[in-house]
């Protein structure tokens, strides 16, 4: 039994040398880093010619749509919140919670899903229930 332990053993140390686990570590040499090292000016070579007009083929960025709506036509889309009304990720109260909109915050009207609004203000967006918002500023 110990032979076949003792070449069970040695079939073993003979297995890892032959994959590389019990490679010797040469410790007198540091690992070597590569370093990037800065290229010289004259060494840059331009892709374009500096007389080459500059032209872009992009079109100009629009407003943000949310901007683009804020518009007179739109002021019926403008609601107030009529208390302190929480502001949520989706249009149900079982959705997360974004914001809590203090009551008299001004919203923008997006969408409408059943009594729920999507609604935008300056800095938040979400879903408010219908009975939390007026169209009067007052509440």
């Amino acid at each position: 039994m110990r032979t076949i332990t003792a070449l069970f053993g040695l079939g073993l140390v003979v297995a890892a040398l032959a994959i590389g686990w019990w490679a010797p570590v040469d410790e007198a040499q540091p690992p070597q880093i590569a370093v990037a090292r800065p290229v010289p000016q004259d060494m840059i070579v331009s892709v374009e010619p500096e007389d080459a007009p500059a032209t872009s083929t992009r079109e100009p960025v629009e407003a943000d749509p949310i901007e683009r709506a804020a518009t007179a036509e739109d002021d019926r889309d403008v609601f107030y919140t009529s208390a302190n009304v929480r502001m949520r990720s989706g249009p149900s109260s079982n959705f997360a919670i974004v914001w809590t909109a203090p009551a008299g915050t001004e919203v923008r009207s997006l969408q409408v899903d059943g009594n729920w609004h999507f609604v935008t203000t300056a800095e938040h967006e979400g879903w408010i229930y219908n009975r939390y918002l007026s169209p009067d500023p007052t509440g």
